[in-house]
Formats: structure tokens, C-alpha cells, sequence
């Protein structure tokens, strides 16, 4: 995904924040024109956050809103915009990269799992203070301090140091995970 008003910027001579509603717009809507995006399609055409993204799915809905005229424009249309239907041809690769990082997430997912079904099968690896405090969930409870064993150490979560100089509220408190390794030396987060 690209940043939405760079896209935009691929039409000459355009006026970015209408062409940007409109594209939200149509987005939103799931059409424009004869061009129809499904409920995952509209998912990955266009990201409204605090930079607003668009795939070349998002700039196949923007073409088909300048080939209707729907995009206002300072200067007559350009006949062809090589650039913006460079960017839409990338669209099967971005799908491919999509579909890449999902099933690595449900990889990821399904590993986890796994190791809170039995954390005796987790490598020394795959420690991390995240996987510490997944487990600590799952074993102890919910933000509950204390030990758990994964794949043959034992693991610690606890509160560390306060973050400011006031060391007497819990609320500067933080939570800390952390393990010592096979060699002795303690991993994780730092009190």
C-alpha cells in the first residue's frame, strides 16, 4: 500500500482532497462504475488512518472514477496515466504478498497454540516476553505475577522498577517477563 494522496498525485493536474473523498467514498460503497469490490477486497483497497493508504486495488477504483469524470480536475484529462496503471498492474503481486502474510499469521497463531496447549514443546528459540506473558496469562491468569515453565525454564512475570523517579505508586509499575537461558544468563526484559 502507498500513501492514498501519492496515487492521487499519479493523475495530472488533480485536485487531491475531492479526489481522496472520492475515493473513500467509492471505497466505502464497494463500486465505481462497473468496478465492484467484495466485503475483503474493500479491506485491502484502502487504509483510513492517520496517513490514509491505498493497494492498486484502491487506484483500480480511482481509474475507474477518472475514466467517469467523477475526479476534478484543473486541466482537461490526460488521454492515458502510465504511472497510476503501472502501480494497478501490481495488484497480483500485492495480492500474493497479502495472502503470504496471512497464512504466516496463521502459522504464527497456530504455533502459539500450541505452546499454551503444552510449552514444554516451544524451543528456547521462540522465548520471547511476549510468549512469556501469553503463557502467564493462560497458566496463572490475567496481569497475575509468578512462574511458568517453557520449554524446560523457567520463565518470570513480574513487576519491575517504577518508570519515573517516584518509586512508591504500583501505577508506575510495570509488568516485566523474562527467563534465564541455558548458559546462565537472564533474558527478556530489563527491570
Amino acid at each position: 500500500m502507498k500513501p492514498a494522496l501519492s496515487v492521487i498525485d499519479m493523475i495530472p493536474d488533480v485536485h487531491r482532497t475531492p479526489a481522496l473523498a472520492a475515493l473513500r467514498k467509492a471505497v466505502h460503497e464497494g463500486r465505481a462504475g462497473d468496478v465492484r469490490l467484495d466485503r475483503d477486497d474493500r479491506d485491502l483497497a484502502f487504509f483510513d488512518g492517520q496517513v490514509a493508504l491505498t493497494s492498486p486495488i484502491g487506484a483500480r477504483l480511482l481509474m475507474a472514477l477518472y475514466q467517469q469524470g467523477r475526479i476534478k480536475l484543473k486541466k482537461p484529462a490526460a488521454r492515458k496515466l502510465p504511472t497510476l496503471s503501472a502501480y494497478i498492474q501490481t495488484e497480483p503481486a500485492f495480492r500474493a504478498e497479502v495472502r503470504r502474510l496471512l497464512a504466516e499469521d496463521d502459522a504464527r497463531r497456530v504455533r502459539l497454540a500450541a505452546i499454551i496447549a503444552d510449552p514444554a514443546c516451544a524451543s528456547p528459540e521462540e522465548i520471547t516476553p511476549q510468549l512469556i506473558d501469553k503463557l502467564a496469562d493462560a497458566q496463572l491468569g490475567h496481569g497475575v505475577m509468578g512462574q511458568v515453565s517453557v520449554a524446560g525454564l523457567t520463565a518470570h512475570r513480574g513487576l519491575g522498577k517504577a518508570a519515573g523517579d517516584d518509586e512508591r505508586t504500583l501505577q508506575d509499575s510495570r509488568v516485566i517477563c523474562w527467563w534465564i537461558d541455558a548458559d546462565g544468563r537472564r533474558r527478556g526484559d530489563e527491570e
